[in-house]
């Protein structure tokens, strides 16, 4: 059954068929059940994976470890970025924490690397890591969004998540109406590709690729600067599971050399990790705490319910 079919059918079971689907939208009641990824090959499935990742709702946790950089204060722990992604209700909740960053604040173009010196592509992710270059002093800095139809909250300064919870600051805490980012908040692991995939672990419910060089990997790891790098000894692991295709685990060996002039043959080397879990059971929770709304903006996002789809 289809969206439209589902609303149709939903609609006249509900007393007043105009207040009840209206209700189904606003409340963003939809059928989800997406079908799971498959493939004739393990670079077909692997592609197919990563896709199914964002019909699914799941959680990802990605911990970034620094191995080697020019401080001579590595190995440290660099960040840890949650993420809930609930897609059959168009929510979304992300919280990324950098720890310690002593990078940032050693190098005299500190500025200009900033983009470099932090392995998140997406706008918001580097908005973050921006900020670190002048709060290095009052780490660890935690940036939460959550999104959903015709609603976002955000918090540059929130609190530290503990026990899985994340809140927001009463002080910080910003409430608007832009409507949900799902495409421009889009994070991507694995992107289409040519290059074959050597199997190195199995189990009773897990299987484990790899792929090794620059040029391989580059391939398959979506990376926007790449004029700016000059990849190393890369290389990524992509652990699926057996029962469902699913992606399980990524490791994500990245070592580069900074091409920036100032910074030639600079060497920096992450250990990106993340896991892959509560797929079709996840909830993307609005954070904890004191979010106060405006009506225009309450209004906004109730129009935004009823128009979305």
């Amino acid at each position: 059954m289809n969206r439209r079919q589902f609303l149709a059918g939903a609609a006249t079971t509900v007393v007043g068929t105009g207040g009840g689907y209206a209700g189904i939208r606003i409340a963003d009641i939809r059928p989800y059940d997406p079908e799971l990824p498959t493939g004739d090959s393990p670079r077909e499935r692997i592609i197919a994976a990563a896709e199914h990742r964002h019909a699914a709702d799941h959680r990802a946790i990605t911990r970034v470890r620094v191995l080697d950089d020019w401080t001579g204060e590595a190995p440290y722990d660099l960040d840890v970025f949650r993420r809930w992604y609930q897609h059959s209700r168009r929510r979304q909740l992300r919280a990324l924490t950098t720890y310690t960053a002593p990078m940032a604040r050693s190098h005299p173009i500190r500025e200009e690397l900033s983009t470099e010196m932090f392995p998140h592509e997406n706008y918001l992710e580097l908005a973050h890591s921006a900020r670190i270059l002048g709060n290095t002093e009052n780490l660890p800095l935690t940036t939460v969004h959550y999104f959903t139809d015709g609603k976002q909250v955000y918090d540059f300064d929130a609190p530290v998540p503990e026990d899985g919870t994340v809140r927001v600051s009463d002080a910080h805490a910003t409430p608007n109406s832009l409507g949900y980012a799902d495409d421009a908040t889009r994070l991507d692991f694995v992107r289409p590709h040519h290059t074959d995939w050597t199997e190195t672990d199995e189990s009773a419910e897990t299987v484990t690729y790899r792929v090794a060089g620059p040029d391989a990997y580059a391939q398959v790891v979506p990376l926007r600067r790449t004029r700016e790098l000059e990849l190393d000894d890369c290389w990524i692991e992509v652990t699926l599971s057996r029962e469902t295709g699913r992606l399980r685990q990524i490791v994500d060996h990245r070592d580069l050399r900074i091409a920036v002039e100032e910074a030639a043959g600079q060497s920096l080397t992450f250990r990106i990790e993340t896991e892959f879990d509560q797929y079709g059971e996840t909830t993307a929770r609005r954070p904890a705490g004191n979010i106060e709304q405006d009506l225009e903006t309450r209004l906004n996002g109730l129009r935004h319910d009823l128009l979305i789809y």
